[in-house]
């Protein structure tokens, strides 16, 4: 049997208060073995268009932060569901991801490895060093934010092996009990409501298809929308971008 695909995926890290003081950082719903329902990646990875090309890949979430760019999470190979207009991938087991601070790191500005990985992702610091940039974090960023792309078998193999070692050697200490401790720092706000949350998602792409379907239906009864925002522009993207509204 053919090895899945593998597609390295950014999570961009969570604004200030100051800068967006409803933010929660919604996705990936972890918990619930799902990613993109908050229409997070839909103009790239999980275009309509890409729904067949990603049925069986693994996605490798990629979290930035104050310790490096570390792979907090590898899903199981994935199903997709087809949205009006976005894709919403899905796995089970529905698993917690690393805590960010124990997550094996792919590359540090800093030079920081694993303590208890000695070759680390030499392949993943060659893939990122092909990008231009002073600082190889942000090289790594540039390379994968938009991609669409899997990973080459060799780069994808050794994702998978360093990142399935580390995990079966994690302790429970290691694992994130909540989705906010995969994050490099708390957001501003905190989402203690996980599944209501996903399924007021879950519910508005539902409505938006029977929408572009034509179908009746009757409205929902009315439920507050939750405040949290959905996977925006990097950091390094809106430094680049400057005047761009970043929602």
């Amino acid at each position: 049997m053919a090895a899945s695909k593998v597609y390295l995926v950014h999570l961009r890290r969570p604004d200030s208060a100051t800068k967006n003081p409803d933010e929660r950082r919604d996705d990936p719903f972890y918990e619930f073995g799902s990613f993109g329902c908050t229409k997070c990646h839909s103009t790239n990875l999980l275009h309509p268009n890409h729904a067949e090309d990603r049925k069986g890949a693994r996605l490798a979430f990629v979290q930035g932060g104050r310790l490096g760019s570390r792979l907090v999470f590898l899903t199981p190979p994935i199903t997709i569901k087809k949205w009006a207009d976005n894709c919403e991938a899905r796995w089970t087991p529905a698993e917690m991801p690393f805590k960010y601070k124990e997550a094996p790191i792919l590359v540090s500005n800093d030079g920081l490895v694993s303590n208890d990985n000695k070759t680390g992702f030499p392949l993943v610091r060659r893939f990122a060093l092909q990008a231009g940039g002073r600082k190889i974090e942000g090289r790594l960023s540039s390379r994968i934010r938009s991609r669409v792309r899997p990973l080459e078998p060799k780069l994808a193999r050794e994702v998978v092996k360093v990142y399935e070692a580390k995990r079966r050697k994690a302790p429970l200490s290691a694992l994130a009990s909540t989705y906010d401790e995969a994050l490099p720092w708390k957001p501003p706000k905190t989402d203690r409501k996980r599944k209501a949350t996903y399924q007021f998602f879950i519910a508005q792409r539902q409505s938006e298809l029977d929408d572009a379907d034509g179908v009746l239906h009757a409205k929902p009864a009315t439920q507050k929308a939750p405040t949290g925002s959905r996977c925006g522009l990097s950091q390094c993207q809106r430094s680049k971008k400057g005047l761009r509204q970043v929602r």
